[in-house]
């Protein structure tokens, strides 16, 4: 009898077990968030939003986006009213909540609802407190909000990838790049390949340059400019006009902006600013990396330009952004 017990006692077991990881399997699921890209869900009462609070945070979610000729702001704010925050609302990505509260405090809470999620809440005991601690939050939340967008973009990427072994073979470098993209050129030292948009394009380019072309910080600007538009003249053209030459440039009037960054692990100059055509009317933005490649002991330029006329651009350049931050690089034999 007893020597049956055992077998026994031991399927219960595993029963138990069996459950336990089910319920944890359960408590622990969450929804995919949702939401368009660039967008924050702000929930508060209307006269905090409308109040000090509320303009102080509009002043971060609202800055303009550098480099685009016209006034985008980096994100869409889209505002709630707390009463109205609830069901599918609650998993949108990117929230920001403020209301006035027995206590003053300001925190990211990740994936409260759904996943991925920042939820960033704002309290405060006052209009005065609730401000203090917008200034305390928003430029963590800012950038976390954007690394989520652009983790989400990517990942987005890979539902239907372009598959392009040129850059692998000529570059040594690997892009997560959507299927809608095509090659419009390659060389042996340059890739362009390009989307069709409604009356536009969006273009991605690649190439390297001697780590010595950038020796001096004093003119690095300058020198980033003349490169760029070296290459320009030499490979991305115009239309063909009877009697002209047309390529495309750096904007001689709009002055880019450029920063120090990282692009997956590696130091890099990012440049924002205008191109336009030599000799016709054609214009638009665009974003390039000058990537410290330690590997191959070069600067690799990865560029993302963008021609829309009356539309908005601030999303197309956000996903060449994306798709540059997926770059690996490998050791060129």
């Amino acid at each position: 009898m007893k020597k049956h017990m055992l077998p026994i006692f031991a399927i219960v077991l595993m029963g138990l077990s069996i459950a336990a990881c089910e319920q944890k399997e359960v408590k622990n699921y969450l929804p995919e968030s949702n939401g368009p890209l660039n967008e924050v869900i702000v929930v508060a009462d209307t006269d905090i939003l409308d109040g000090t609070a509320g303009g102080a945070l509009k002043s971060y979610l609202s800055q303009r986006q550098l480099g685009l000729g016209v006034d985008e702001a980096k994100y869409t704010i889209r505002h709630l009213t707390p009463d109205l925050f609830k069901g599918a609302i609650m998993r949108s990505r990117s929230v920001v909540y403020m209301q006035l509260d027995t206590l003053s405090r300001a925190h990211v809470k990740r994936d409260m609802y759904a996943r991925p999620q920042h939820l960033v809440v704002i309290k405060g005991r006052n209009e005065l407190e609730l401000a203090q601690n917008v200034d305390q939050i928003m430029l963590q939340a800012v950038d976390s909000f954007r690394q989520s967008d652009l983790r989400v973009a990517q990942g987005r990427f890979k539902r239907s990838l372009y598959t392009e072994p040129r850059l692998n073979s000529t570059f040594g470098i690997d892009l997560t790049i959507p299927s809608i993209y095509r090659p419009a050129k390659f060389t042996e030292d340059f890739a362009w390949i390009d989307r069709p948009i409604e009356n536009g394009t969006m273009n991605l380019l690649v190439y390297a340059v001697n780590p010595g072309k950038f020796s001096d910080e004093n003119t690095f600007l300058e020198d980033l400019i003349r490169i760029r538009d070296s290459v320009g003249r030499a490979q991305v053209p115009g239309p063909d006009i009877e009697g002209a030459q047309t390529y495309m440039q750096t904007e001689p009037i709009f002055r880019p902006y450029v920063f120090g960054t990282e692009v997956n692990g590696f130091r890099a100059a990012e440049m924002r600013g205008m191109w336009d055509i030599n000799g016709y009317p054609m214009a638009g933005p665009f974003i390039t990396y000058v990537i410290n490649d330690t590997i191959n002991k070069r600067n690799l330029v990865l560029e993302g330009f963008v021609f829309a006329p009356n539309k908005e651009k601030r999303d197309y350049l956000f996903e060449l952004e994306a798709i540059i931050k997926t770059l690996k690089i490998e050791k060129i034999d």
